[in-house]
């Protein structure tokens, strides 16, 4: 059977392995709960609140369909309604004193048979300093339809370190008695500081375009392209481990500059922009992975590129509000998280792609792959620009979806290391020399005695 052949089914067992074994993550909601969300910034509180479709559509007699895109049309026509319910039943404040709230659009949700109707909020005042201690009061949905539930959860604190919570709750609503003590508790540096290191992290292991730009500059990397004969197996890993170094470090340089311009806000550019340059970095990395253009340099396109993603780095803190947090704390932080990612992907792939380099199979690998990123790259820039997502989409994000990564790279390794040791038995493994002694006529195999 030929390497390709046995490549791809590797693969292919690898994703199915994956999916049985880490299925996919359903939206955290129950369709008897309705969930109160805040967001705690240095000066506002913002919010939402997330009403399943059926009750909504139940405690407002308005027949809400419980299909994703009717649903939409239905609220979009009863939004008034809808915001004067939830103005109804929920209050914030510090007694005897609430504080004015102001309700501004609305965004569905669905998953399977779930849907989820958003609203969200906004306290219309400014904080100076920002109480730690207050009252929320929710009765939504609870009070008129039995054994439904409501939770409270903050979503986004930055004092104390919380970003992005969708799951741990702060209490429980009781329909006798709606009205609950918020205690945010102490602020902590420390805890800030890592959990936006954390978010960091968070953004690298789910930014999947991030993830796919990295694997086509690491692609190259355990090979050496000579003008005359094309891409060949890198002489040694020092050399390559090199290379991996420049690609990483002028990524990092690259995306802190514009992290830094547009998290502080000297230079903004809008995700419009961004984000389609994001996909389409991706598919010019690819394509200069088969047809180079800058000969063992991958870190120069690394550096160009690292400008653009930096930009959509600091898109995603202005989204968040930590620059109205604390920006320079903020940006250490997230900083530091998304090179914790970084390394991460390296020290995961690296090993694998190292074996492999000199088997039959890397080559079929590499320009299968890159071919794979230049398609996904591309339907990604119309997605970007057009709006939509395609079926490409869905499987990508199932692919990389956390922790399956781990078990697929370790599929990889496992097959590198028995298809490199297969064929230095047979003394088929590709021949490695320094940069300019390499001619394809000499050594084009080697004996099982030479070291990977």
């Amino acid at each position: 059977m030929r390497p390709a052949i046995v490549t791809f089914l590797v693969s292919v067992a690898a994703a199915l392995v994956s999916f049985a074994l880490f299925p996919r993550q359903a939206i955290a909601h129950s369709t008897n709960e309705s969930y109160v969300y805040l967001d705690i910034y240095d000066d506002i509180i913002e919010g939402r609140i997330e009403y399943p479709v059926d009750d909504l559509s139940l405690v407002l007699d308005v027949g809400i369909p419980a299909d994703a895109d009717a649903a939409a049309d239905s609220v979009a026509t009863n939004l008034g309604l809808i915001h004067g319910y939830s103005a109804d039943h929920l209050s914030l404040g510090i007694p005897p004193d609430p504080w004015p709230i102001r309700f501004d659009g609305y965004e569905i949700l669905s998953e399977g048979s779930l849907t989820v109707v958003v609203v969200p909020f906004v306290v219309d005042r400014r904080f100076d300093p920002m109480p730690r201690r207050f009252e929320v009061t929710y009765d939504g949905i609870i009070s008129e339809i039995p054994d439904r539930s409501a939770l409270l959860l903050v979503a986004t604190d930055w004092r104390s370190g919380t970003f992005n919570n969708v799951e741990d709750h702060l209490a429980v609503f009781d329909p006798s008695a709606p009205t609950l003590a918020v205690d945010l508790g102490d602020t902590s540096l420390v805890r800030s500081l890592w959990g936006v290191v954390g978010l960091g992290i968070d953004h690298i292991r789910i930014g999947s375009d991030h993830i796919l730009f990295i694997i086509a500059l690491l692609l190259p990397a355990v090979l050496y392209f000579y003008p005359r004969f094309g891409w060949r197996p890198a002489e040694s890993f020092g050399a390559s481990l090199w290379r991996v170094v420049k690609i990483a470090t002028s990524f990092t340089v690259a995306h802190t500059i514009t992290l830094t311009l547009g998290g502080l806000g000297f230079i903004t550019m809008s995700p419009d922009v961004v984000e389609p340059l994001i996909a389409l970095s991706i598919g010019l990395a690819a394509w200069h992975n088969l047809r180079p253009v800058i000969f063992n340099r991958e870190w120069v396109i690394a550096f160009g590129f690292g400008l653009i993603h930096g930009f959509g780095f600091a898109s995603l803190l202005t989204d968040l509000g930590l620059d109205r947090s604390n920006r320079v704390m903020s940006l250490l932080g997230f900083n530091l998280g998304i090179e914790v990612g970084q390394v991460a992907i390296v020290l995961l792939l690296f090993p694998a792609l190292f074996i492999m380099r000199r088997t039959r199979a890397y080559m079929p690998l590499f320009k299968s792959a890159s071919g794979v990123l230049m398609v996904i790259s591309a339907v990604w820039l119309v997605e970007r620009v057009v709006g939509g997502e395609s079926l490409v989409t869905r499987l990508v994000e199932e692919v990389l979806q956390w922790p399956r990564p781990v078990l697929e790279v370790g599929i990889l390794t496992t097959f590198a290391i028995g298809l490199f040791l297969f064929e230095r038995r047979r003394g088929q493994l590709l021949a490695v020399s320094p940069v300019g002694s390499f001619l394809p006529e000499e050594k084009a195999r080697v004996g099982s005695d030479q070291e990977v």
